[in-house]
């Protein structure tokens, strides 16, 4: 009778890899002023692309105040509206993340 170890081992190795595969994909935004700018930098947590993808900045109703997308180095840069505001990472598929203002370091 073979061991049945094996099989306990191709299970728990499916069982790291479906695991894996659920966190590979997660987006990750940071914002901080430099200077009288706010810089975002944004991505995914396995290191996939995110050049192109749209960047938002809404007021506290969620009306958004402008958009653009991340430059080829996964930057977006914009003068801070007035007040209360906050930044959405458009990840696609329901990939968004928030920063709010508040959070923002200066």
């Amino acid at each position: 009778m073979k061991p049945i170890h094996g099989l306990r081992s191709t299970a728990i190795a499916v069982l790291l890899a479906m695991c894996q595969t659920a966190f590979a994909h997660a987006p990750v935004l940071d914002c901080f002023f430099e200077q009288e700018t706010v810089k975002c930098e944004a991505g995914f947590s396995d290191g996939s692309a995110a050049a192109g993808r749209k960047i938002q900045v809404r007021d506290p109703s969620g009306r958004v105040l402008f958009e653009g997308v991340l430059d080829k180095t996964h930057t977006y840069v914009f003068t801070p509206p007035g007040g209360t505001y906050s930044v959405v990472f458009l990840g696609g598929d329901g990939h968004d993340v928030t920063f709010h203002s508040s959070d923002i370091a200066k």
